[in-house]
């Protein structure tokens, strides 16, 4: 066990006298909770170290309109509003849709051009069916074979731009994957671009029209025209990102593509396109038929098994609760703590207030008045009761076991020469003639 010095209690005056009593501060309480204090602080300090960097490991949003990282779109964005195009940014193909019809339903208003940019494959075969017809002109960003697919347009996915053989004249990419290709078709953008130098897939047609070809890995752009409305498949998708926009004619490019009609609507898929499916779609028909049947099941069990509750069991209260147990606990809890010297105040305070009410000397006497009536009753020395009752500390627990017989002892000789005084004084029964 472990000793409590003195420096870990403040005191305060018994009974109004002078002499100092010891008891706990508020100083040793903070102390047994400083533990805690340093845990929750450690915890918050982690989650703001967590929340930081998964702040900082975002990932950027390719093609992003309002995205200024390299991947992004926004200085293609910018460009394209100060030439006076009125660029409305969507993030669903409801949202899409409701944009386009509120335009077409101008008289005589300006056409429209969609952009499609479905870096993350959101989209499924049905909603790329319901994507072509929306605009005047539709321009798709690197589309993959299901989006194809769903479009129903003449084109297929061939291959990387820089996967041809050089040998055979096909370009070769640099380090990031670029290729430079020449224009080669008579699209006006292609034409005012003259060539690019970009990454991305290859496509092939037979129907439309193929520009910047390079070789067996397909073109980066194809124009076509399905009822009447232009689709045009751009598979340089890094021309569009803000760091390639200024790479050879890619400016020209994009620009020429995205800024041919007056008004631009820039779509890109976000989760709330996904389909997800019902709970009642996933699971097969006899689900729903057998867990109600369980169900029934289970509550005929629990009616037929349930324990039968009888009269209320009347108690007497309140419950007697020994005092020798009080006494233990709070005994128990001495030990566990290593308070000897708390313990010994709790017997010295039991012991001052039994002398008081044995001499009479009421409860507002103090340790002085206490200690000098029981050095004249018993013939002690005061300073030897005044370190048995308030001055010595316990080292051990044998000091401790062995001042509280002290003041065991000294109650019961206290008693005893009251005993004899009461004796002495009282006088003699008198005798009946």
């Amino acid at each position: 066990m472990t000793t409590t010095s003195a420096t870990d209690y403040d005191t305060s005056v018994f009974a109004g006298s002078s002499t100092e009593i010891i008891t706990p501060t508020v100083r040793r309480s903070l102390r047994r909770g400083l533990y805690w204090a340093v845990a929750i602080g450690a915890l918050l300090a982690f989650g703001l170290v967590m929340v930081a960097l998964n702040g900082a490991g975002r990932v950027a949003e390719r093609w992003g309109a309002g995205e200024t990282a390299p991947s992004g779109s926004r200085a293609l964005v910018e460009v394209l509003r100060d030439q006076g195009i009125d660029v409305v940014v969507t993030s669903t193909l409801d949202e899409s849709r409701s944009e386009l019809e509120d335009l077409s339903q101008v008289d005589g208003g300006p056409g429209v051009t969609l952009f499609v940019g479905d870096a993350r494959g959101i989209l499924g075969q049905e909603q790329w069916g319901e994507v072509l017809g929306l605009a005047d002109h539709t321009v798709i960003a690197e589309p993959t074979a299901l989006a194809l697919d769903g479009l129903g347009i003449d084109a297929l996915v061939a291959d990387s731009l820089d996967s041809g053989d050089p040998d055979a004249g096909s370009p070769v990419g640099d380090a990031g994957g670029r290729v430079t290709l020449d224009a080669g078709c008579r699209v006006p953008a292609a034409q005012r671009a003259e060539s690019i130098s970009a990454a991305g897939l290859g496509y092939s047609t037979l129907e439309g029209t193929i520009c910047f070809d390079a070789g067996q890995a397909g073109a980066a752009l194809v124009s076509l025209e399905v009822d009447g409305r232009k689709v045009t498949v751009l598979g340089a998708g890094t021309a569009l990102q803000n760091d390639d926009i200024t790479r050879a004619g890619n400016a020209a490019l994009v620009l020429g593509l995205l800024g041919e009609h007056e008004t631009l609507v820039w779509y890109q898929p976000s989760p709330a396109d996904l389909s997800t499916p019902t709970f009642s779609e996933l699971t097969p028909g006899w689900v729903n038929p057998v867990a109600w049947l369980a169900l029934l099941v289970g509550l005929a069990a629990a009616v037929w098994r349930g324990r039968r509750l009888g009269p209320v069991v009347i108690e007497n209260l309140p419950v007697v609760v020994k005092t020798t147990e009080t006494m233990e606990g709070r005994a128990r809890l001495y030990a566990r703590e290593g308070s000897r010297l708390r313990a010994l105040d709790a017997l010295r305070v039991g012991t001052l207030r039994r002398l008081a009410e044995g001499l009479a000397l009421g409860r507002a006497a103090g340790v002085d008045d206490i200690i000098n009536a029981v050095a004249g009753i018993t013939g002690r020395d005061p300073q030897s009761l005044r370190a048995l009752l308030v001055g010595t500390e316990p080292g051990s627990d044998r000091d401790l076991v062995h001042l509280s017989d002290r003041l065991l002892e000294l109650e019961r000789q206290v008693a005893k020469r009251v005993a004899l005084d009461d004796d002495s004084t009282t006088p003699p029964e008198r005798m009946d003639s």
